[in-house]
């Protein structure tokens, strides 16, 4: 069992939690459905050690603190549409998952998309784990997205299937995808989310790296974002397959950029704490945001920093969220 700790900061209750190597309800489930992941996924081994977690953030919400981690694994790139269509057909057929249509509003109008939901053993019952489909989106001016910004995963109907749109994005990776969706795949096969310092952790590839590059710098040519100003919208701008550019020094690939990934731990702004080992946020707070790291194709450079932090509700998910797994 996990050991909880919680200690109170200017009237506010944090809560960390030591992780345990084994999670005993994420192995019932998995010995339940007799579950193996995707062999596609690759697993490197991050040792244990001490950093400094944090930097200058623009919310002031990252203060430099020294962290220690037992060690774990992460996999090596972000989980593509091949291996999440792996387990959409596995869960699938363990009645973890209903399709349902539902109405869809953005600032180029209303329609309906086929959704995944949670249903039977799946964690999150009701919930939408991830949108079908989509055919791109709008930005919130209202102009349409990139096509190659759609969902490339549907639903056959006449066979029961998920299939893959379009082979050429097979290893793409996986989109439109909310908290909810990934927090399956995880349940499903016995692995986690990255906590928070886990992610960061292996961002800094061992060197206090400034961005989770090869040596540290960012360029166009490093990273798939969108250049250095805040908000500037780029037509052209979608993911590339996962693994395009080179690894950082743990060999890990695309912690900046291509997708924002999803982690474990609900965000809190006064969440850190100096000298503390294997920290986790498990108190939702006001809002219940889950933390995102890495920034994205279509945002800029600051919010590719390995410090650089950011949040969203659980059922948000759109053509830029996405996520890696971890073994602890």
């Amino acid at each position: 069992m996990s050991k909880v700790y919680q200690t109170i900061i200017c009237g506010l209750a944090i809560s960390i939690i030591t992780l345990s190597c084994n999670n005993d309800d994420n192995e019932d489930l998995s010995q339940e459905n007799n579950t193996t992941l995707p062999n596609s996924i690759i697993f490197k081994d991050i040792p244990s050690g001490t950093f400094l977690m944090g930097g200058t953030t623009i919310h002031n919400d990252a203060p430099i603190v020294s962290v220690t981690l037992s060690a774990f694994q992460i996999s090596k790139k972000e989980i593509t549409n091949n291996e999440y269509i792996d387990f959409l057909n596995s869960a699938y057929s363990n009645n973890w998952l209903t399709i349902s249509s539902k109405q869809v509003n953005d600032p180029c109008g209303s329609y309906t998309e086929n959704m995944v939901i949670g249903k039977g053993n799946a964690p999150n019952v009701g919930e939408v784990f991830l949108q079908l489909g989509e055919s791109g989106g709008c930005t919130s001016n209202g102009e349409e997205e990139h096509i190659n910004n759609k969902s490339w995963i549907s639903f056959n109907t006449s066979n029961n299937i998920f299939e893959l749109l379009d082979a050429s994005k097979a290893d793409w990776p996986v989109n439109w995808i909310k908290w909810y969706g990934a927090y399956a795949f995880v349940q499903y096969y016995n692995v986690s989310l990255p906590a928070e310092a886990q992610w960061e952790y292996s961002a800094r590839g061992g060197q206090q790296l400034k961005y989770p590059t090869d040596d540290g710098t960012l360029s166009l040519s490093k990273a798939n974002y969108n250049g250095e100003t805040p908000g500037n919208y780029n037509p052209d701008g979608h993911s590339f397959a996962v693994g395009s550019y080179n690894r950082n020094p743990y060999g890990l690939f695309d912690m900046g950029g291509n997708v924002w990934e999803w982690c474990q731990n609900y965000y809190s702004n006064s969440f850190y704490l100096d000298n503390v080992i294997d920290p986790i946020n498990t108190i939702a707070g006001i809002n219940s945001k889950r933390v995102r790291r890495g920034g994205s194709w279509n945002y800029h450079s600051a919010t590719l920093l390995t410090y650089a932090r950011a949040s969203d509700f659980e059922n948000r998910g759109n053509n830029h969220f996405g996520f890696r797994i971890v073994k602890n």
